[in-house]
C-alpha cells in the first residue's frame, strides 16, 4: 500500500513481485534503503544516496538476497555505506575506480612499449640494449604475468 510505514523483512523478500522496488520506511529504517527484484527470481539489496560534493545521485548495489545477505545484515551494511558518504566519501565511484584498475599485465605492456619506443633509459642516461629487453620479456611472460597478472596494481604488496 502507498503511504505505508514499514521496515523490510523476510515476508516482504519472498512477496516481492518481480519488476518491484520495495523501499525501507518506518520506525528505524534506513533512509535511501531498498531492495529490487528485476525479472528473475534473484532479490538485490541497495543504497540511494547523494555524494556530498557534487550531489550526484548513486545506487550502490549491497549484494544479492541469501548468505549473507538478510534484510537486517544489508540494513547494517546499508548504514555503514551511508556513514562513508556522510564523510565525503563515494563508495560507488570507489567500486567502479577498482573495477577498472591497471592490472601488473597492462603495466608489463606499458614497459616494453616504452622501452622499445626507447623512452625507457638506463642509469647511464642510454635505452636498454636488446639483450637487456629480452631477459626482461622472458621474465615477465614466465614470471610475472602468469603469477601476477590478473592483479590490479594497487593489489601487489611485498
Amino acid at each position: 500500500m502507498p503511504g505505508e510505514q514499514k521496515r523490510i523483512g523476510l515476508r516482504d523478500i519472498r512477496a516481492l513481485d518481480p519488476g518491484r522496488i520495495l523501499w525501507d520506511t518506518g520506525i528505524g529504517s534506513v533512509t535511501g534503503f531498498g531492495a529490487r527484484r528485476q525479472r528473475g527470481p534473484a532479490v538485490v539489496y541497495f543504497v540511494k544516496y547523494r555524494t556530498k560534493g557534487g550531489g550526484r545521485q548513486r545506487w550502490h548495489k549491497i549484494g544479492r538476497h541469501g548468505a549473507p545477505w538478510t534484510p537486517d545484515t544489508a540494513r547494517e551494511e546499508a548504514t555503514r555505506i551511508l556513514g562513508t558518504v556522510a564523510a565525503g566519501g563515494d563508495p560507488a565511484d570507489e567500486r567502479q575506480a577498482a573495477r577498472h584498475a591497471q592490472t601488473v599485465a597492462e603495466l608489463c605492456d606499458l614497459y616494453f612499449a616504452d622501452a622499445l619506443a626507447g623512452r625507457l633509459l638506463t642509469r647511464a642516461k642510454e635505452p636498454k640494449k636488446a639483450g637487456t629487453l629480452a631477459n626482461d620479456r622472458g621474465r615477465i611472460e614466465r614470471h610475472i604475468k602468469p603469477l601476477l597478472g590478473n592483479l590490479s596494481v594497487s593489489a601487489v604488496t611485498r
